[in-house]
């Protein structure tokens, strides 16, 4: 669903995303783990066809981005870490708005609307302006929105970060939802329990480089701690995280 060729993006001097190459197929969930200014939510807006890339391709469901911006964007769901709503509406407007432009039907638009809203604990506030919801409600609305039109990509950036551990729960059930629908998506976060309730396959970035993708297993012997740290059986999450990136700040900083 998603293919990535040596995808990279330059701001001036600065390369945010160098060499990064990966896929998603339909159905299975990539998250990408790093620290801020790693290049994950750079990369991303380059997945989705609201960045160009300087290197590299991008192809959504076979089309590329640069070929055909717009029906990649058709196919994609983005949720950005801090949503940009229209204050002045209302939460059940906004979404009837964004399903007309999805073209959703006025039956399935209402009861997507009104399923979602219930989903997250936001049918009472559905009628207030979206500028009174605090930042967790917000966070809800810009996934709701992203995603109530059952997108083939769905691209979301720190999806929980607002979120209370309750809400967050709710996010990741519906987010597994919409992968077992058949959906391919891509999720971007620094939070590690996040990352281990998410993902089948993950990628670890630093400094704008994808430095290794797969599950935990392989991920530890990538960072080569069955190898050299007999003592951890089990690794977490986090101490592979550490290692895979600790290894990497070594290999830079090794006289060449």
């Amino acid at each position: 669903m998603l293919e990535v060729h040596r995808l990279a993006k330059r701001y001036g001097e600065v390369l945010a995303v160098s060499d990064l190459s990966l896929s998603v197929r339909a159905g299975t969930i990539l998250v990408l783990l790093g620290q801020n200014g790693a290049g994950k939510t750079t990369a991303m807006r380059c997945m989705s066809g609201l960045l160009k890339p300087s290197a590299g391709r991008v192809l959504v469901g076979g089309v590329d981005s640069l070929a055909d911006p717009d029906a990649v964007r058709a196919q994609v769901g983005m949720v950005p870490e801090v949503p940009g709503l229209y204050e002045r509406m209302s939460a059940r407007a906004y979404l009837d708005w964004f399903g007309r432009v999805y073209e959703l039907d006025d039956m399935t638009r209402a009861r997507r609307i009104s399923d979602l809203l219930e989903l997250f604990q936001l049918s009472e506030a559905a009628d207030r302006w979206l500028g009174t919801f605090s930042k967790g409600m917000r966070q809800k609305i810009a996934l709701i929105r992203a995603t109530m039109h059952w997108p083939r990509l769905v691209l979301a950036d720190e999806p929980t970060s607002a979120l209370d551990p309750d809400s967050a729960r709710v996010a990741w059930g519906y987010l597994e939802g919409l992968r077992a629908g058949g959906a391919a998506l891509v999720v971007c976060t620094h939070n590690m329990e996040e990352a281990q309730v998410l993902a089948g396959e993950i990628g670890v970035m630093a400094r704008g480089r994808l430095l290794a993708t797969g599950d935990l297993n392989a991920l530890a012997h990538a960072a080569g701690l069955k190898r050299h740290r007999q003592v951890v059986e089990r690794p977490t999450l986090e101490e592979v995280y550490l290692a895979i990136v600790g290894n990497q700040e070594e290999d830079e900083a090794r006289p060449a």
